[in-house]
């Protein structure tokens, strides 16, 4: 595991703790705000150590796939995600909905892995309109060990610095933002993209 910090986007990197001097900066309770208020040290704190947090552990998980699998952390995800599905496939618009990336990044991430012979695609037998990914004999005997250095990468990283409270504590926070942030499916058939797989209980 890489003991480097994660390089930070330079939009999180340019965040700068802003000048307060309200009566919120001052620990009274936050009133009504507009989108134009400045956000309190807590509240940058918050947001930015989310941002600063995810990219620290997904590039040492990235560095450590790549290193021990020779893949990156999203070709094993992508193979993790297909290995607990069932029947080992998924539809495309299911796989990118499910992988923080674009679905156009996630079709060129399944043809790289259709090219090495991890994954085969296939037109969907009940309407033709649709493609799934399926992992394929090979892709499936990358499977155990993947999932091993993923699962103790995450708790290296990440797990293992919360206590037990915290880890209870964060689900929680995360459900409800995700109640909020991702809606479900609504009639036309959009999902909202960019979750991030979760590892299954060792």
């Amino acid at each position: 595991m890489s003991s480097h910090p994660a390089r930070l986007p330079d939009s999180i990197r340019a965040l700068r703790l802003p000048q307060f001097g309200t009566p919120a900066a001052q620990g009274e309770p936050p009133g009504p705000s507009s989108s134009a208020d400045p956000f309190t040290p807590q509240k940058l704190a918050a947001w930015r150590g989310l941002l600063e947090v995810h990219a620290s552990v997904i590039q040492q998980l990235d560095v450590q796939m790549k290193a021990l699998h020779g893949r990156t952390l999203s070709q094993s995800q992508v193979l993790i995600l297909l290995h607990d599905a069932p029947g080992q496939r998924m539809r495309m618009t299911q796989l990118a909905d499910a992988m923080p990336l674009s679905r156009s990044a996630c079709t060129r991430l399944v043809d790289r892995l259709e090219t090495l012979g991890y994954v085969n695609t296939r037109a969907a037998t009940e309407d033709r309109r649709g493609l799934y990914a399926q992992l394929t004999d090979t892709g499936r005997h990358l499977i155990t060990p993947a999932q091993a250095t993923y699962r103790e990468g995450v708790r290296a990283a990440f797990l293992n610095r919360l206590r037990a409270t915290d880890v209870v504590a964060l689900g929680d926070i995360w459900a409800r933002v995700r109640a909020g942030a991702f809606p479900s499916p609504d009639p036309t058939g959009r999902t909202e993209p960019h979750r991030l797989p979760i590892p299954a209980p060792a």
